[in-house]
């Protein structure tokens, strides 16, 4: 027979001190229950202490003293110890009236504290609006107070009831520095979120000299995120010193990169202005090309020089100067006797309004001088006037010979001013650039056909002062050796035209232009009639964003492609803006203080000020 084991036998002992356990612990728990209890805000203790609960706190309607905890000991003692006094002999009818008159007081208080938060709130806002401004526009910090006092002074005129709202605005110069700083931080931060996204990315890069002389790097960064979003923005301004040697640059670069935790294995192309300022440009492209290399197996930067600039030395290929040099004599030397000349005012207005002293020294601006040449031609006839009776007879103004050389260069530089500013402008398509350029191209060879024949058809102001066929012939060289710099120099954009089209054209493409990689989908692409209906629709590069999650080589190769730079324009832009606020009067402002600026002045994020 198996054996049971016997259970445990507990002693009465044993059983009486469990039971005093559970008792013991029972009582616990009432007596917490208990405690809370009386810790919790009870609603006569309203009118019998004049006490309300803010916050969880008790607080004395009447002297505005909080205790820590809601115990009506506490709250009775307080009240028999500074009011009892005063309001013990109140009826139930005046205890009455005397709690509802304490707290609407109370009420009162806290909403007009609550409106001067908000109100103090608004007018910091308004301080950061008003800070924003002034960076945009490169005005000194010190005009903060001016734009207040201006506001004083209308709202003492519109809403003089509300003239401490506008008292609130903070715009001391510090103030503004501070905000700019803060802004810029902000702007700083919100790139840093955006370069997580980033499917490819390209710098341009522009060495310059302010004001001072000091020379300066100019790093923009244009990125396409996974949605197909451009983001086109100064990347950072870095002030050298010395010769600007290639590694010099590009150690520059790089710490800029890391500054903004950009992916270096997303780098597609470096836009440079190949100008001789940048001494060591090629070893700086150089070095650039060697670090994607070592990131990327099998692949290579893409290099393109600025065409605007470059377009501008093209222009002096067309050897003019011995009409730009009388031209510029004359009109320096009627500045300086005869502005006041009635007809010689809306030429010198056009003059100043657009060139201001750079139309006199500047070089690159040589091209931009288009307009002023067209009305100096059409002033020929009162400018001979003016210059003989001072006794400073000019005669090549009577030459025929130099007027049609005049002619010809107002002809030509108006061309090439077209096709400058077709270039300009910021996020601007690469293949939008490689079509201005091809299309000028064909025009110039449609000239050079033309002149042959004498046909002035393109070159009205020539054609005016033309007196023999063989005039257009003389301006053939010039067109051939204009067509010819301008092929060498574009000769960039020819290494990478299959990528272009394939881009701009991806319908229509020869597949047998394609890189092998991308045949498969482009193939896929070509026979997809719904993505080509809205190709048709919508054009590039707006149709890249509804490729969804298809094709994905060909996405990569678009993403790369509209990240690219066509020129330096964006960062030749900004030069203007820092010479515009480190001018002569404000040439102390500190580089920290130029970098806050420049990113609040030439961005088209806006920081957040809420």
């Amino acid at each position: 027979m198996e054996r049971k084991t016997p259970g445990k036998v507990r002693s009465p002992s044993a059983l009486l001190m469990k039971l005093y356990q559970g008792s013991h612990a029972s009582s616990q728990v009432g007596k917490q229950k208990t405690e809370q209890d009386n810790h919790t805000f009870q609603e006569e203790w309203e009118k019998a202490y004049f006490f309300v609960e803010v916050k969880n706190v008790p607080t004395c309607l009447i002297c505005k003293q909080s205790l820590s905890v809601s115990k009506e000991h506490n709250l009775r003692h307080h009240y028999e110890t500074n009011h009892s006094k005063n309001h013990n002999g109140y009826t139930e009818k005046m205890r009455d009236k005397k709690l509802n008159e304490l707290k609407e007081r109370l009420k009162f208080q806290h909403d007009f504290l609550l409106d001067m938060n908000k109100l103090n709130d608004v007018a910091m806002k308004c301080s950061y609006v008003l800070s924003e401004k002034i960076a945009q526009a490169s005005k000194p910090f010190t005009d903060g107070e001016f734009i207040k006092e201006c506001l004083l002074s209308i709202a003492e005129i519109m809403c003089p009831e509300h003239r401490q709202v506008f008292a609130n605005i903070r715009l001391t110069d510090d103030i503004v520095a501070q905000h700019d700083d803060n802004m810029a931080e902000n702007l700083q931060d919100k790139f840093q979120g955006k370069a997580k996204s980033f499917m490819a990315f390209s710098i341009a890069v522009h060495e310059s000299t302010d004001v001072n002389n000091a020379p300066q790097l100019a790093v923009f960064i244009r990125a396409v995120d996974e949605t197909f979003d451009v983001i086109e923005e100064l990347l950072d301004m870095i002030c050298m010193t010395g010769t600007a040697a290639g590694n010099d640059l590009f150690l520059c670069v790089e710490e800029s990169l890391k500054k903004f935790n950009v992916d270096w294995s997303k780098l597609v192309s470096v836009s440079t202005d190949g100008s001789s300022a940048m001494v060591g440009v090629k070893q700086f492209v150089t070095k650039l090309k060697s670090k994607v290399a070592g990131l990327c197996k099998g692949t290579e930067l893409k290099s393109v020089h600025g065409l605007i600039l470059q377009e501008s030395f093209s222009a002096k290929k067309l050897k003019m100067d011995h009409v730009m040099d009388v031209i510029i004599y004359i009109t320096t030397w009627i500045r300086s006797h005869g502005l006041n000349h009635r007809k010689f005012g809306p030429f010198f207005s056009e003059l100043d309004a657009q060139y201001g002293s750079q139309f006199y020294y500047t070089e690159v601006k040589w091209l931009s001088r288009g307009m002023v040449l067209k009305q100096f031609f059409e002033l020929l006839e009162e400018i001979d006037f003016f210059m003989s009776s001072k006794g400073k007879s000019v005669p090549q103004l009577t030459n025929k010979d130099w007027v049609k050389d005049l002619a010809f260069l107002v002809d030509i530089t108006t061309h090439l001013n077209t096709l400058n500013m077709s270039l300009q402008g910021r996020s601007q398509v690469v293949t939008q650039i490689y079509d201005s350029i091809h299309s000028f191209l064909a025009k110039l060879c449609l000239w050079e056909t033309q002149l042959t024949r004498n046909n002035l058809a393109h070159f009205p102001t020539l054609k005016l002062v033309s007196e023999n066929e063989n005039d257009g012939l003389n301006y053939i060289p010039k067109i051939k050796e204009l067509k010819t710099e301008f092929q060498k120099r574009c000769s960039d954009f020819k290494l990478y035209e299959n990528e272009l089209v394939l881009f701009s054209s991806p319908f229509s493409i020869n597949i047998n232009h394609v890189n092998e990689e991308l045949q498969m989908e482009v193939i896929e692409l070509q026979c997809n009639s719904i993505l080509k209906t809205k190709y048709d629709d919508v054009g590039i590069p707006e149709f890249y964003k509804y490729l969804g999650n298809g094709y994905p080589k060909y996405k990569n190769h678009c993403a790369k492609i509209l990240s690219m730079f066509g020129s330096t324009h964006v960062c030749e832009q900004l030069f203007p803006v820092i010479n515009l606020n480190k001018n002569n009067y404000f040439s102390q402002l500190k580089d920290s203080e130029m970098n806050s600026l420049l990113p609040i002045a030439t961005q088209d994020s806006q920081p957040d000020v809420d």
